[in-house]
């Protein structure tokens, strides 16, 4: 399940009872080049992967349920287009697990033509996803 984003600064949540499952929510360009949260075994992991590189960015033991887990575009830092960030909600604010330069996801760097696409995908076992919210920010 994905759909494109577009915009200048947005942010998506995905409200979800992990269950016994392993899933991974995700902003992407293609299966090569994304940034995500990776909930499983217990934890919510923030991943990073451009091209053959995969890295880990940080760990948090997962929060009762429901967890929220948020993905953000944001002001740059550099000279990319935006900046990512991967986090857990906490109330209005976010434990942000990776900050990430948006521009490793863009169809410049990367090549494509679809454009940014925010989703999901279940690796093993049951969750339930409450919620699938997307929201522009004024910035």
């Amino acid at each position: 399940m994905f759909t494109r984003v577009g915009g200048d600064h947005w942010e998506a949540e995905f409200l979800a009872d992990p269950g016994d499952g392993a899933f991974t929510v995700a902003l992407r360009l293609d299966g090569a080049h994304w940034y995500g949260l990776r909930v499983a075994d217990g934890a919510v992991t923030a991943v990073a992967r451009i091209g053959q590189i995969q890295t880990t960015l940080g760990s948090r033991p997962l929060p009762r349920s429901p967890v929220a887990l948020r993905i953000r575009s944001t002001e740059p830092t550099w000279n990319g287009p935006d900046d990512i960030e991967v986090g857990i909600g906490q109330g209005t604010g976010t434990d942000v697990l990776g900050r990430l330069d948006g521009r490793y996801l863009s169809t410049e760097v990367a090549g494509g033509f679809t454009g940014r696409l925010v989703g999901l995908w279940a690796e093993s076992g049951t969750a339930l996803v409450r919620r699938v919210r997307f929201t522009e920010l004024r910035v």
